[in-house]
């Protein structure tokens, strides 16, 4: 996430000396645009967010110990259990593992939904607390751009607001709702 406010920085500055070196914009022009680029500056920054949180928490769910991994050893060792009982071979001993086996990847299962479950909730917080601080840093750019507000800028600002709103209220409902990547 830090590397995310340098690079927004640095985009935030090469835009804002980019505008300011155009000696085609009469200065009110110049800061309106200036403006405008640091309300969709706000956006990308917010959408940055989400697709690393979307790279991260697929991350998380891929990690070795995975469900799939799990599930792939489960069925290859009943899977040796059960050619046993198909060729009648320790029939007992083999049902009897079998459910030794169920038993244990039912666990291991559980162990692997609680770490999931505990690495992706400390990813939410840091996702809403870095979309807070999105948010606060929006509305230091709105109160030091206030009397460039118009009906130029009213639209995109207003746009900005509700984008930003409706991304924190999407993570702060993540255990309410199971929202994932794919909701947005």
């Amino acid at each position: 996430m830090k590397s995310l406010v340098l690079s927004a920085i640095i985009c935030a500055t090469t835009a804002g000396v980019s505008l300011a070196g155009n000696g085609e914009l009469p200065n009110d022009q110049k800061k309106t645009a200036t403006f405008k680029s640091e309300i969709a500056f706000h956006q990308r920054n917010v959408d940055m967010l989400w697709n690393q949180y979307g790279l991260a928490e697929a991350r998380i769910k891929q990690s070795h110990g995975n469900h799939a991994e799990l599930e792939r050893d489960r069925a290859f060792f009943i899977g040796v259990y059960q050619k046993d009982i198909d060729n009648g071979i320790r029939i007992a001993q083999s049902k009897k593992a079998i459910t030794e086996i169920e038993e244990l990847y039912a666990k291991k299962r559980a162990q692997r939904d609680a770490y999931e479950k505990t690495k992706l909730a400390r990813l939410q917080e840091q996702l809403r607390t870095e979309l807070k601080r999105e948010q606060k840093s929006f509305e230091k750019t709105c109160k030091k751009n206030a009397h460039l507000i118009n009906n130029e800028t009213l639209p995109l600002l207003r746009e900005a607001e509700h984008y930003l709103a409706n991304a924190i209220d999407r993570a702060n409902h993540f255990n309410d709702s199971k929202a994932t990547i794919a909701a947005r």
